[in-house]
């Protein structure tokens, strides 16, 4: 399955669902974590291939088109194709079906109310990516119940905690995000929960150290961020959203020709890969300029920034465009009168 199939916007349409059980609670258990460390490797054909093997295997299992939701989730963020989100949100309403389906036989399901949770958490992620914050907000009142109902009914499940951990994160720092917003939460819970979930061997474990590595960025414990990022990338190398992490992290130090020379990287990385992605090329540009800013490169900063504006006339379908333009063009009149600052 080649690359340009997955990010048709299609895949679903394609899949025979089939009915065979597995043999063993280990073989699906295998099946999924190659899958994942499959996501993680961003060989995402590969990964399409495992994921539509799981889903055949029993098409009313919705740990295969969780995977699916995620892979697709992957992509879109990683390529900037807004193509997959409809795909998304329709694969993601097939996990909620057949949790509902499978809670109907057995409302004691724990893995059911995790799948359940777990999906609502990752809709609300990509609700937010679109801007969405007031539904992103909503939809997550509709995960904690399932995560806590999970953990309650089989305590060993790592991810569930780690769902919990993210939801805590945003209440204790939802003022940052969402001005006023008020909620209660309490971020040394958070980081106790999340390095919880990230010191088991849960599912989502290398979501929940990158997750950690976010929360130590936001909270500008570097080091501990970077090891963070450090650990990912040795586990799968070339990670992209790792290598953005870790490059956020150099730019916030003011570490700025570290964060040039991974920026750098970065935006070869991304011309092989996807090459028609403005969105995460732009992304990196930006963060580019501001580094070049922190080393007094005027020129740099005013050449960069310019290939953002550039690009003003595809704001309506490029994610986040209308974001890097307007920053291009703030940080691009700071150089001119200036007052070039670091980020």
């Amino acid at each position: 399955m080649r690359l340009k199939s997955l990010l048709s916007g299609n895949v679903f349409l394609i899949l025979p669902f089939l009915l065979n059980a597995w043999q063993t609670p280990k073989e699906k258990k295998e099946a999924l974590y190659q899958a994942r460390d499959l996501c993680y490797l961003q060989d995402y054909p590969a990964a399409f291939t495992q994921v539509k093997k799981i889903c055949e295997n029993d098409s009313s299992d919705p740990a295969g088109h969780f995977w699916y939701a995620c892979l697709l989730q992957m992509l879109i963020y990683d390529s900037g194709n807004t193509g997959l989100i409809d795909s998304f949100y329709r694969t993601s309403d097939r996990v909620i079906k057949l949790c509902q389906e499978r809670l109907k036989q057995n409302p004691n399901d724990a893995e059911v109310h995790l799948y359940w949770g777990l999906a609502q958490l990752n809709r609300a992620n990509l609700q937010s990516w679109q801007g969405k914050k007031f539904a992103a907000f909503m939809t997550l009142f509709k995960v904690s119940p399932h995560l806590h109902r999970a953990l309650r009914l089989d305590p060993e499940l790592s991810d569930a905690i780690f769902g919990l951990a993210v939801i805590e994160y945003f209440k204790a720092t939802a003022d940052r995000y969402c001005f006023g917003l008020g909620l209660i939460g309490s971020r040394e819970r958070a980081y106790q929960m999340m390095q919880e979930a990230r010191n088991r061997d849960g599912m989502l474990q290398p979501m929940a150290e990158f997750m950690l590595g976010f929360m130590f960025k936001e909270d500008r414990l570097f080091a501990s961020g970077m090891r963070c990022c450090e650990r990912l990338l040795a586990r799968y190398p070339n990670n992209r959203s790792a290598s953005r992490l870790l490059r956020d992290i150099y730019l916030d130090m003011g570490k700025n020709e570290q964060a040039i020379v991974l920026g750098k990287e970065l935006e070869n990385d991304i011309r092989v890969t996807f090459p028609k992605n403005r969105y995460g090329i732009a992304e990196n540009w930006l963060k580019m300029s501001y580094a070049w800013a922190g080393l007094g490169r005027g020129d740099s900063v005013r050449v960069i920034t310019q290939r953002i504006i550039n690009w003003a006339d595809k704001a309506d379908s490029v994610p986040w465009l209308p974001n890097y333009v307007r920053d291009a063009k703030r940080l691009k009149a700071e150089v001119a009168g200036g007052k070039q600052k670091a980020r």
